[in-house]
């Protein structure tokens, strides 16, 4: 596998990496006929993402050498992370980012080729997976919401960076709530401080659920999905059923 990404992609690209990296510890990296696959999984698998660039994404784009099946890996997040810490340094310097897999070598190989001529080369090892995919359908949730990503993540603003999860759902007059979820305890005399956000409906560009339904979900991970959706100016649709489905 092959492929080069120039321009503005490289941080399209390193954004992608960011937001995967707030809910898995390990990167699955499949290439496609139908373009590249970066895909995670948290720890007790109750969370799932991926992201597929299609070959148009990329100035070169070789899923496989001649006569070669693809091939799949799994790489340490945080190395493959590290290639793409610095958002910053990957607008100002990079020109161009080139991403190997294969050949005579075990190691998934990035060139960062930067300005003046400066190359930096990472070499990560990697095993071989599985593909990693979940099975879901979105056609057969019931409830969708669609808002502007900047919606959605000015709304999660006001919850503390600690708060684990947040609890969605349709209030009176079809407002969209969002509100700090914290688990009772039958022995605890502490009340904790609650957020609640409240959004009118004509701020959503689809508003499909009733009154009354409300799911609970990990927001460190809903913060990833947003980060990415905000730098591409993106909206989001939310796809949802019963709580624990």
């Amino acid at each position: 596998m092959k492929c080069l990404v120039t321009g503005g992609n490289v941080k399209v690209l390193g954004r992608a990496v960011h937001s995967l990296s707030r809910i898995g510890d390990e990167l699955y990296l499949e290439p496609l006929d139908d373009g590249l696959s970066l895909r995670t999984v948290n720890s007790s698998r109750s969370a799932y993402a991926c992201f597929l660039f299609a070959p148009l994404f990329f100035q070169l784009y070789q899923a496989a050498s001649p006569g070669q099946d693809p091939l799949r890996c799994k790489i340490l997040m945080k190395s493959f992370l590290s290639v793409f810490r610095s958002l910053a340094m990957l607008e100002k310097t990079v020109e161009k980012c080139c991403i190997s897999l294969g050949g005579r070598s075990s190691l998934l190989v990035i060139q960062l080729h930067c300005k003046y001529g400066v190359r930096k080369t990472h070499n990560l090892s990697f095993q071989d997976c599985e593909s990693l995919q979940a099975v879901f359908d979105p056609a057969s949730c019931p409830h969708v919401l669609r808002a502007p990503a900047k919606l959605l993540g000015e709304a999660v603003l006001p919850f503390p960076p600690a708060l684990a999860e947040v609890t969605l759902g349709i209030g009176r007059g079809r407002r969209v709530i969002l509100r700090s979820y914290q688990e009772e305890e039958a022995d605890s005399t502490v009340k904790a401080m609650m957020t609640e956000i409240s959004i009118g409906e004509e701020d959503f560009q689809q508003l499909q659920a009733q009154e009354g339904v409300a799911i609970t979900f990990c927001l460190k991970e809903f913060r990833g999905l947003l980060s990415f959706a905000e730098s591409a100016n993106l909206p989001l649709s939310i796809h949802f059923d019963a709580p624990g489905r």
